[in-house]
């Protein structure tokens, strides 16, 4: 299926630098005990352990990851964050899940994916902490962990097993 859309020229890097919102984090947080920030900055960390240069890390192997991947790099990120990483939870948009992010490395990589009830206000400016909301959807994506129950929402995945992949529509 083809037809004009999204080119993906939204994913620049002027966006790379939102901070998840605490209201988000924390509750996550506590539930899985996060141990490496796979995507951050000395500003925008989650966790004590972090990377501002994540896919040059790769022995993550007794970590249980966060990632809220830069728009900009987001394919290689969550590539890579499914090859180096065991356990894990990402954050990304989920407007455009007809992507190939989405349809050649989430989806079928994905433990779990769930799509929270309404729109995460992620901090665009990680000095002062303030949110602006977004234009779109967020999803949280678990890898080998338990699948979330601390929020109102639906899971896309898993599929009950009668579902099987449609090709060549």
């Amino acid at each position: 299926m083809k037809g004009k859309g999204n080119d993906g020229s939204g994913n620049n890097e002027n966006r790379d630098d939102w901070e998840t919102p605490d209201i988000v984090f924390l509750p996550l947080n506590k539930e899985y005990n996060f141990t490496f920030d796979c995507c951050a900055s000395p500003n925008n960390k989650k966790c004590e352990k972090f990377s501002s240069d994540f896919l040059n890390e790769n022995n993550l192997k007794d970590e249980i990851c966060w990632i809220n991947p830069p728009f900009s790099k987001a394919k290689e990120m969550f590539k890579h964050f499914f090859k180096v990483c065991k356990k894990g939870v990402a954050i990304y948009r989920c407007d455009n899940m007809e992507t190939k992010v989405w349809q050649e490395i989430i989806l079928p990589n994905a433990s779990w994916i769930f799509i929270p009830k309404g729109r995460v206000s992620y901090y665009y400016n990680p000095t002062l902490r303030n949110g602006n909301g977004t234009r779109f959807p967020s999803a949280l994506i678990g890898l080998n962990v338990e699948p979330i129950n601390i929020f109102e929402g639906f899971f896309l995945k898993p599929l009950n097993k009668e579902m099987k992949k449609i090709q060549n529509i």
